[in-house]
């Protein structure tokens, strides 16, 4: 394979269709590395990303330019290959490893990326699949071997997903506090990444999981990787029906839709005392009495993605113990826009793998 040319699935206007495009690669030097791309995940920010920005709520929209995006653009954040190549300064990774790459890459020298939270640092402009061409393609640039993670004898295509959807849901599950084996978690939204923690949080975790998903095929899905009940938000007096279903006990509620929505039905939802994080970027504003932070005692906080310590701890759970599988919808490369359409219309269950 010539690995000096790279064949990606790019855009190149806001809102454009993918095509398939060719680039110049360069051969890696110092820590750098070539990896050959053999599944890549798509997951839901990637409609976010080539629509240019998120719903900031009140008619504005972030913009993706502003934060260091450039078209044409290679989307793919899910990344898991093969080391093809490797720079002279490379240690501990040989070619064919097999590997899961961590995106979210930030500046390499501040506190927080020598921490391991690249994912938030705050002059992160290397994202692969947003400012930096991502996974899907053929082959992908990596900065530093640091970011690559051996999987051994894993499933490749279900790897990949723990580099986003994986993490994602690893995060937001570690925020909670202990909880009790009569405490009751609720998820919101049963996409990929919403899927994977009802499966994460039954594993992980004493308390009952409910889910909560207009979808009934994701609601039966939910049921098969580990919720002990699911429901839909559209039923009539829906909130009232699952607090009677949880014994008024909801200790956490994990929002993986972030609309206007469904932070309002999380409110709704849990108890005193309790927590909310929110995970989704469907946009919007959230809303609520100042004075109701008090008088219930609310823990609300936001989690984006996970840090790169996460992604390797999450990878050797998953050697170790039998996680539950979430379903995975494995597509080649070139039904790229299909399965982008199919992803935008809520007709997916579980996480969409691209074969490269």
């Amino acid at each position: 394979m010539n690995y000096r040319c790279a064949h990606r699935w790019a855009f190149s206007s806001w809102g454009g269709v993918l095509e398939r495009q060719t680039a110049d690669l360069a051969a890696p030097v110092g820590h750098e590395v070539t990896v050959r791309v053999t599944h890549c995940g798509m997951c839901h920010s990637d409609l976010h990303v080539q629509a240019g920005g998120f719903d900031m709520g009140g008619g504005k929209l972030s913009s993706l330019e502003r934060a260091g995006a450039r078209l044409p653009l290679t989307l793919g954040h899910e990344i898991g290959g093969e080391v093809a190549e490797i720079g002279p300064e490379v240690q501990g990774f040989s070619v064919g490893d097999k590997v899961v790459v961590y995106p979210w890459i930030g500046c390499g020298a501040c506190p927080v990326c020598e921490r391991g939270d690249d994912h938030l640092c705050p002059r992160a402009s290397n994202t692969l699949g947003i400012q930096k061409p991502g996974g899907y393609a053929d082959v992908v640039h990596v900065p530093h071997a640091r970011y690559l993670v051996p999987i051994g004898t894993l499933d490749p295509a279900r790897a990949a997903t723990f580099a986003c959807a994986g993490i994602t849901a690893f995060g937001a599950i570690r925020k909670l506090a202990p909880l009790a084996d009569d405490d009751v978690i609720a998820i919101i939204g049963c996409g990929g990444v919403g899927m994977t923690a009802v499966a994460l949080a039954s594993a992980t975790t004493k308390a009952r999981v409910v889910a909560i998903d207009p979808d009934p095929a994701k609601r039966e899905a939910a049921l098969r990787f580990g919720a002990a009940q699911a429901f839909d938000p559209g039923a009539p007096e829906a909130p009232k029906v699952i607090h009677k279903a949880s014994a008024f006990n909801i200790a956490a509620v994990v929002d993986f839709v972030g609309s206007e929505t469904s932070s309002a039905l999380a409110v709704n939802l849990v108890r005193r005392t309790g927590q909310i994080v929110i995970v989704g970027l469907f946009g919007g504003e959230f809303r609520m009495p100042l004075p109701m932070f008090a008088l219930r005692s609310l823990q609300i906080s936001g989690s984006y993605v996970s840090g790169l310590n996460d992604l390797r701890e999450l990878v050797a759970l998953a050697q170790r113990v039998a996680l539950p599988e979430i379903p995975l919808d494995l597509r080649p490369m070139a039904q790229v826009n299909e399965a982008l359409l199919d992803l935008a219309q809520g007709r997916v269950v579980g996480r969409v793998v691209l074969q490269a």
